[in-house]
């Protein structure tokens, strides 16, 4: 049992280097995420409004159809649509979802490795923190207890400002798939060309 227990105890201690590396990692891979996010916003609310402003016209204006020079410039979800509006439309909605989804994926990922990094970072340093205190060595007690809160911080942190993001990105590709579907029905079709048949 002594033997087994060492094991573990080696095993655990082992874990620690890439369960901190990880953690910096994802640390880091945040903050890319976050830079992205805030262009984005910052990108929105340049083609948002007017994009909105025709979604609301069209509202108030059950019958009425678009032609593809009226559509407003948009970027993001909506600019990858509009841009190619004669493609066919129930595929374009197909991709746009899909792109949502991976676009949101990796948020998720973060939210979840986050606090589970942050956790693993805490609980192992603990053992190494018993033995010291055991053994009265306070240095090393310090030590191993500085590594174990940063990594809980790090991880809540990581998993927090990930949570944030993927809840506004969340409701931001809801609202534009929402309003890419509506403007593609109020597209006016363009005639079928007739086909000729040879004599």
């Amino acid at each position: 049992m002594d033997l087994l227990t060492q094991v573990l105890y080696t095993l655990s201690g082992a874990l620690l280097v890439p369960v901190v590396v990880l953690l910096l990692a994802l640390v880091l891979l945040v903050t890319v995420y976050l830079g992205g996010f805030l262009w984005e916003l910052w990108q929105r609310r340049r083609w948002q409004p007017r994009l909105r402003q025709c979604v609301e016209e069209l509202k108030r204006r059950p019958g009425r159809t678009i032609s593809p020079g009226e559509l407003p410039p948009a970027g993001g979800l909506p600019g990858a649509a509009l841009g190619q509006p004669q493609a066919d439309r129930e595929k374009t909605l197909d991709d746009l979802q899909l792109l949502a989804e991976r676009l949101l994926a990796r948020l998720s990922l973060a939210v979840r490795l986050g606090p589970i990094l942050g956790l693993a970072g805490t609980l192992i340093p603990l053992g190494p923190a018993l033995v010291a205190l055991s053994q009265g060595d306070i240095a090393t007690l310090s030590a191993k207890l500085v590594v174990a809160f940063t990594t809980t911080v790090l991880g809540l942190l990581v998993g927090g400002l990930a949570f944030a993001m993927h809840l506004v990105r969340r409701h931001w590709y809801m609202q534009d798939l929402s309003d890419v579907e509506f403007l593609l029905q109020r597209l006016e079709t363009p005639d079928a060309t007739p086909e000729t048949t040879g004599g």
